[in-house]
């Protein structure tokens, strides 16, 4: 017997019934309201996430301790010293301030260690005045930045002595060569009563003593943070623990 064929037409017309079954039984499209809700519901759950991870991060302690970073920075931002002295660049001065600000980025991590950076800035500026209209303070800031954040994100993952070493050493060259750009476009031009001109004459006359006075600075500010922050780092952390143990027991 030969088999039953169905006309073209008539299959066409088969599936297009089909298809319209189908498309009666489906799930009817999101509105364009419950689209913004459910858009809504995720941009709040993430608000609200960030919101938790900030809360986490600045806890009490760690408030606390960028606190007294940011104060000993501070003191010591005041307490300059010429290095270079009978040079061109005598009126480049060293202070220890950024020592603490090493030794916050290790301990608490680089956004504590900016924000220490940052406010000790800031506050000698308002404190002491700023002749540069706070180019100088800017300048601080963008030449400790770098090594800051190379050492301490760094550190979080390798904290073995030697790469410690190599680690502090590949940032304070990378702060010696950060230090050329920014007092050539930006420390002697204010200097200079922001006559660019003739703050960068200024500054390729004698960017062989300020690179000396650069290295000098970075190299003093690597050996004492690395002196320093490991008596510091053992308080950090008993710290921690008491305030750690301390909330256990209110908890509990």
């Amino acid at each position: 017997m030969e088999k039953e064929t169905i006309p073209a037409e008539a299959a066409e017309e088969e599936i297009a019934r089909e298809e319209t079954a189908a498309s009666q039984t489906a799930e009817p499209e999101a509105t364009e309201e419950q689209v913004w809700s459910v858009q809504a519901q995720r941009t709040y759950a993430n608000k609200k996430n960030a919101k938790e991870v900030f809360k986490n991060y600045f806890s009490a302690t760690r408030i606390a301790y960028i606190a007294v970073f940011t104060a000993l920075s501070l003191a010591l931002r005041f307490l300059q010293f010429v290095i270079l002295p009978s040079t061109p660049v005598s009126f480049l001065k060293f202070d220890f301030s950024d020592v603490f600000v090493l030794i916050g980025g290790y301990a608490l991590g680089p956004v504590a260690g900016s924000v220490i950076l940052v406010l000790k800035e800031v506050f000698y500026g308002v404190i002491h005045g700023s002749s540069s209209m706070y180019v100088g303070e800017l300048a601080n800031i963008l030449t400790t930045l770098p090594m800051l954040l190379i050492t301490s994100v760094l550190y979080k993952k390798h904290k073995r002595i030697k790469s410690v070493l190599i680690f502090m050493a590949v940032a304070s060259l990378v702060r010696v060569a950060c230090s050329f750009p920014i007092n050539w476009l930006l420390n002697f031009p204010a200097f200079c009563a922001f006559d660019w001109n003739k703050g960068m004459d200024m500054f390729m006359l004698n960017w062989h003593w300020v690179t000396l006075f650069n290295l000098i600075k970075t190299a003093i500010l690597a050996v004492v943070t690395l002196l320093v922050y490991k008596p510091l780092s053992r308080l950090v952390k008993l710290t921690n623990e008491k305030f750690d143990n301390l909330k256990k027991k209110k908890k509990a």
